[in-house]
């Protein structure tokens, strides 16, 4: 009797165990966040001003992958054989007999007549160099930080649909976010009107990824919208992915945050060529490689979010639903027109009209820009608010708790939409006023609970110390409050927005 227990025990011990090791295994196969390794050991390729001709190359230091010339940049498992990225596309026929480093930065190839057939258009990064690492990746690397300015090879993780990611709720408030600068410093030759607190800065720039992460999460953002052209568009693999890792950084340390910031992108190419159903599908694979299994992409109902700039009719909802077919992604469309008709109908609805300072569509969203001034016209279509004016809009968009609460824009400077940080609008904190107003009001979600949130009750103190009497601002002119449909809502600025 005596070994008949010990054996039951025993049993039932190993069961246990077994259950437990099962229970480790699958969770560490589906994690809330990857781990990821982030640098590796790396080789340089090229230093400004040298040159790759057919023939030459350079191997990793693991010696796993080789990076060579051969009418085409090829990178490539070096006991397979197997490429892993070329810089050849549709257009490009090769034929290439040198790849220059050149001075500012820009890693060009070209053919045998000196015509160019390639490059990064990664100029104004003197000094940069081209590297290649142990994890399969090239990257042109500044001189300065040694960041990331360009990359391709092989991404750092996988998607796994299975895996378990934690899911924004609402209400959620956004901001739209512009990783294309110095380009777009200027508008048709036009430079932009303000005075940004920081200088005319460079995308790349590592302290400025740092310090823009650290002021979406002063602002008590949930989702920043990253404007996106497709593809290796404005160094997108780059610049996307340097943000995404710094905000993974950022939060590293921290507990028990009101709000964590998670990103996405703003598909603009939407609105410039009208995708087919397969076109969308390949744009949302290559954000899947690139981008969506990092832990900072956002995700509402356990998909990853997608917000896109569409003109108005039915055949865009049609493309994009169809695309999504198995529910993988949840899509953000922008209101048009008798939209609620459409047969085929997104996860949500948003607005784009920076020219209208605040616009709401009940049970969707709620949005609010500063001003709209593009550098390249005369006159502001919407000049900026005074600050007793934007304390009041965030008020009211807080008191809304509509799902999408929406800021147009972090810093669009091409267009005159940015609330960083200026001259034009400094405030004793260092952040500015729109920045000030935006972190002196969370959402209804973020207020910690038992605290005394009726505004209308108390005098309201911004960041700096000042008591801001606030204005009906429903009353301007050039605003268009609580709309209680969404039909005739036309895209404000459909004649005088770069994007078009």
């Amino acid at each position: 009797m005596e070994r008949r227990t010990t054996i039951l025990i025993i049993s039932f011990g190993v069961v246990f165990v077994l259950i437990a090791a099962s229970f480790i295994i699958r969770n560490a196969m589906t994690p809330p966040y990857q781990k990821i390794r982030e640098s590796y050991p790396y080789v340089v390729v090229l230093d400004s001003n040298e040159k790759l001709e057919p023939g030459d190359g350079m191997v990793s230091p693991n010696k796993e992958y080789r990076l060579k010339l051969d009418g085409n940049l090829i990178l490539e498992r070096t006991s397979s054989k197997q490429v892993l990225w070329t810089s050849r596309d549709e257009d490009d026929e090769g034929g290439a007999v040198k790849c220059s480093m050149q001075s500012d930065g820009n890693i060009v190839l070209r053919r045998k007549d000196g015509s160019p057939t390639w490059r990064t258009n990664t100029h104004k990064n003197s000094g940069a160099q081209l590297i290649l690492d142990n994890g399969g990746q090239i990257a042109v690397i500044s001189s300065t930080d040694k960041v990331a300015v360009w990359l391709a090879g092989l991404p750092r993780g996988n998607y796994d649909r299975r895996s378990k990611r934690t899911s924004l709720e609402f209400p959620i408030r956004g901001i739209f976010y512009y990783p294309w600068f110095p380009e777009t410093w200027t508008v048709e030759s036009q430079h932009v009107f303000y005075k940004v607190s920081d200088g005319y800065y460079s995308s790349g720039d590592g302290f400025i990824q740092r310090k823009h992460v650290e002021t979406l999460h002063h602002i008590r953002t949930d989702i920043a919208i990253a404007s996106w052209f497709g593809p290796n568009s404005h160094l997108d693999r780059a610049r996307i992915t340097n943000m995404m890792v710094e905000t993974s950084k950022f939060y590293e340390n921290k507990k028990n945050s009101d709000s964590v910031v998670k990103w996405t992108v703003y598909h603009e190419e939407e609105f410039r060529s009208n995708p087919s159903i397969n076109e969308i599908r390949q744009d949302l694979e290559y954000l899947k490689k690139w981008f969506v299994w990092r832990d900072t992409w956002a995700y509402i109902d356990d998909r990853p979010v997608i917000f896109v700039y569409n003109e108005g009719n039915c055949d865009v909802t049609r493309r994009w639903v169809k695309a999504n077919s198995n529910k993988e992604w949840y899509i953000v469309l922008k209101v048009f027109g008798n939209d609620e008709d459409c047969p085929y109908q997104p996860d949500g609805w948003h607005q784009y009209g920076p020219s209208t300072g605040v616009q709401r569509h009940r049970g969707l969203s709620y949005v609010i820009a500063p001003g709209f001034w593009r550098a390249d016209e005369n006159e502001p279509a919407s000049p900026r608010f005074s600050k007793e004016e934007w304390y009041s809009m965030v008020q009211n968009m807080v008191k809304s708790n509509e799902p999408f609460q929406l800021i147009i824009s972090f810093n669009e400077w091409g267009e005159g939409t940015a609330i960083e940080s200026a001259e034009e609008w400094s405030s004793s904190s260092g952040h500015g006023y729109y920045i000030d107003a935006l972190h002196d009001h969370p959402t209804n979600r973020q207020k910690q609970p038992n605290s005394d949130n009726d505004d209308d009750k108390k005098p309201l103190i911004s960041s700096g110390g000042e008591i801001i009497t606030l204005t009906n601002i429903g009353q301007a002119n050039n605003t268009v409050e609580d709309n209680n449909s969404r039909r005739d809502q036309k895209r404000e600025y459909n004649n005088n927005s770069r994007r078009d």
